[in-house]
């Protein structure tokens, strides 16, 4: 079940850049690493960019962002 997070700073201006940092049950996460990234396409309109990252507690996390609800969530 995915969880909808608060992503804080992204580099760029737009949800194709990988967080910087994230909220994910009251505690904020910094991402030390982007270890990959892809699309994937759910319907005919909405879009999912996914981000398989390392955080500085070393836990792996897998972020996306839902184009339709302009939404991040942790899966």
């Amino acid at each position: 079940m995915s969880k909808k997070i608060a992503v804080h700073e992204y580099p760029g201006v737009s949800e194709n850049d990988c967080p910087r940092k994230f909220d994910l049950d009251g505690q904020t996460i910094e991402v030390e690493e982007a270890i990959e990234n892809w699309w994937e396409r759910e319907g005919s309109r909405n879009q999912r960019h996914y981000f398989k990252v390392k955080g500085d507690d070393e836990q792996i996390y897998t972020l996306f962002y839902d184009t339709n609800r302009k939404d991040w969530y942790c899966s």
